[in-house]
């Protein structure tokens, strides 16, 4: 079910970095736009698969973030290209993994004190 999500979200998030006009910024500003998606998906994702390694998850994000950037600039029909939004959701995305990544220490570390 977490897979399912996620995947929606990825292209949900997908549909709206490349759609034109106001449907595409149902939220106005652009860093929290970027902000938003690259936070929301390294933690759905996470949570979805979690044997993934964070870094490896750091890397697919830029690729994507990247890829989101790279086809604004080739489309040509009123998204613009900024290389400033992809600095954004890789911030982002470095927020979402290292929380995650605190957050499942935390209770693991928990965990192995109730244990005891």
């Amino acid at each position: 079910m977490l897979r399912m999500f996620f995947l929606v979200a990825v292209a949900l998030v997908t549909f709206l970095a490349l759609t034109p006009g106001p449907l595409g910024q149902v939220v106005e500003s652009g860093p929290v736009r970027h902000l938003l998606a690259f936070a929301a998906l390294p933690v759905l994702s996470s949570l979805a698969w979690p044997q993934v390694k964070p870094g490896w998850q750091f890397i697919a994000y830029a690729a994507f973030g990247a890829a989101i950037e790279i086809t604004q600039l080739l489309m040509n029909v009123g998204r613009v290209a900024e290389w400033d939004d992809w600095a954004n959701d890789l911030v982002a995305t470095a927020i979402a993994l290292s929380l995650v990544t605190f957050g499942r220490n935390w209770l693991e570390r928990q965990a192995g004190l109730e244990a005891r």
